[in-house]
């Protein structure tokens, strides 16, 4: 009898695996620093915390002695009733996952087939090369302009030499860089005939007038996909959403796992949009914050701000200061905690999540201490 453990799969034992950001408690420990002193700008998630008529609801649902003892509805009735409520959509057009990130492989499971290609354009988010290595899938990448900016033509020319059946993942806003995907690009790719997968994690923090919601109608190889991990700042229940054709959520509905969403961040996300003007002001507060912080680092030598539409700044930092992984390092020293990269494309850049509105003054201050 053999004593080694069972082998997985090679194309899984290869992969490098996702870098995720270390956990606060964490990060304050390597740097000797109290996490309460320390400002958590990483992982772009809502500084406010999750808000307090969310909260309320919570526990008033975790007092209740058969919370959680019994399984949530498979078919996330309610949520995708006050899903239909805060889209305008009907429900048939939204299904619910474990956060975005569980819908993303979902989808790509449904439509592709090991060996089929998805077409990206980096720098963007870790994810998607994650899961077209896990999936077996072709990653077509499509690099972006100097500053970030799609490469229209590139990803144009891709898409037309590319299988009737891949798929082309697009951010907007994108994550690092924070820019929208043009409309009229969009509607270019699609009136081609392409399947898009289009992440609207950020789209509360650029406006729903940014939101492509409108041309699923037109579009029946359009799909949606957003989260409530930023905006409504439950990243920790992990809770998102897709929206599609109905046949497409039909069929996203009959192959996840049918108790995908947990009861807490089903209660969770249902008082989150029976709140939604409330966590509006949290929203404001955030978009204020980021073109402040924008306008002042404008104002310091040597680091180049990016124009964003999210709730974070990529940030150019000139190699006569330092790499982005030096000021990184500095600023983890001094319990700043911002995100860097391996990807070569962004040695010298560092993104910085929005801090609350009281908080910003302290985290410019602490910039200044290290440059």
């Amino acid at each position: 009898m053999s004593s080694k453990p069972p082998r997985v799969r090679p194309h899984l034992a290869r992969l490098p695996g996702y870098a995720p950001v270390v956990p606060l408690a964490e990060r304050a420990r390597l740097a000797g620093l109290d996490p309460e002193d320390c400002l958590k700008l990483d992982a772009n998630e809502n500084p406010y915390g999750i808000h307090p008529s969310v909260r309320d609801t919570l526990t008033t649902a975790l007092a209740d002695p058969h919370f959680g003892s019994i399984y949530p509805d498979p078919n996330q009735t309610e949520l995708r009733a006050a899903l239909a409520r805060y889209t305008g959509l009907d429900s048939d057009m939204i299904v619910a996952g474990a956060g975005a990130d569980e819908l993303l492989d979902l989808t790509l499971r449904a439509l592709l087939s090991p060996g089929d290609s998805i077409i990206t354009c980096p720098p963007s988010f870790g994810m998607y090369p994650f899961l077209a290595d896990v999936n077996e899938l072709k990653l077509v990448e499509v690099p972006r302009r100097d500053g970030f900016a799609l490469d229209a033509e590139a990803l144009l020319a891709a898409i037309d030499r590319a299988a009737a059946d891949s798929v082309v993942v697009l951010t907007s806003p994108n994550n690092p860089s924070g820019d929208l995907v043009p409309r009229d690009l969009l509607c270019e790719i699609l009136a081609r005939g392409a399947t898009v997968m289009l992440d609207e994690a950020y789209i509360e923090f650029a406006g729903f007038e940014s939101s492509a919601q409108d041309l699923l109608s037109e579009y029946p190889r359009l799909i949606i996909m957003r989260t409530f991990s930023k905006w409504a700042g439950i990243a920790g229940l992990r809770l998102g959403y897709a929206l599609a054709h109905p046949d497409l959520v039909a069929s996203l509905i009959k192959i996840k796992q049918p108790y995908n969403i947990n009861q807490a961040a089903e209660v969770a996300g249902i008082a989150a949009v029976d709140c939604v003007d409330e966590i509006a002001e949290q929203i404001d507060a955030i978009r204020n914050t980021r073109d402040q912080l924008y306008d002042a680092l404008l104002g310091i030598e040597g680091l180049s701000p990016l124009p964003s539409s999210a709730n974070y700044i990529l940030v150019e930092v000139d190699p006569g200061i330092g790499t982005g992984r030096q000021i990184h390092d500095r600023l983890a020293a001094v319990g700043v905690f911002t995100r860097t990269y391996s990807d070569p494309l962004l040695t010298n850049y560092l993104r910085i999540s929005m801090p609350q509105a009281n908080q910003l003054d302290i985290l410019l201050e602490r910039l200044s201490s290290v440059l």
